[in-house]
């Protein structure tokens, strides 16, 4: 995976097979990815209130806390975060579900994981644009209002919050 501006792709992985996500976390990072494997919906909310992220990955049937419901509580909380969403269970509803969340891709297991290495690149590439998006209508909007000095202070706050360079 490519670095964005020398950082790697900070990827969340969300399913309840250990296994699973221990394997996929091996060949992410081998792929120049930072992971966060957890196996649980309350594991992946209390770890994106720790850390941000540009992608998850998340299973759609997991106990006590289903793959919809983490996506609605991961977008909240990180609303610039790009969602991929795996299943073995796949449906129409779950997937439109999946679609009405913004999720960036709904995938079938199993799948090739060259092609899931490939989602994950255009999904992070897709928050990157949100974040510039952003980024751009924040910063116009302050030189309508600010003087040359608070637009200087006030943009470099931006850049923090939508991680610019």
């Amino acid at each position: 995976m490519a670095p964005d501006e020398n950082r790697a792709t900070r990827v969340l992985l969300v399913d309840d097979e250990q296994d699973l996500v221990d394997y996929l976390s091996q060949r992410l990072v081998k792929r120049g990815c930072t992971v966060r494997a957890v196996t649980s919906g309350a594991a992946a909310l209390a770890t994106a209130a720790e850390q941000t992220f540009d992608v998850a990955v998340v299973d759609l049937k997991m106990p006590n806390m289903d793959g919809i419901a983490v996506i609605k509580a991961l977008k909240a909380r990180q609303p610039f975060m790009e969602i991929i969403m795996l299943t073995g269970h796949g449906s129409h509803d779950s997937a439109l579900e999946a679609g009405r969340l913004q999720a960036h891709q709904y995938l079938l297991k199993p799948y090739d994981f060259d092609q899931l290495v490939e989602k994950i690149e255009s999904a992070a590439s897709a928050r990157r644009l949100a974040l510039q998006e952003q980024f751009q209508r924040e910063l116009k909007d302050l030189r309508k209002r600010l003087s040359a000095r608070e637009i200087k202070e006030e943009a470099e706050r931006l850049r923090r919050k939508y991680e610019q360079p």
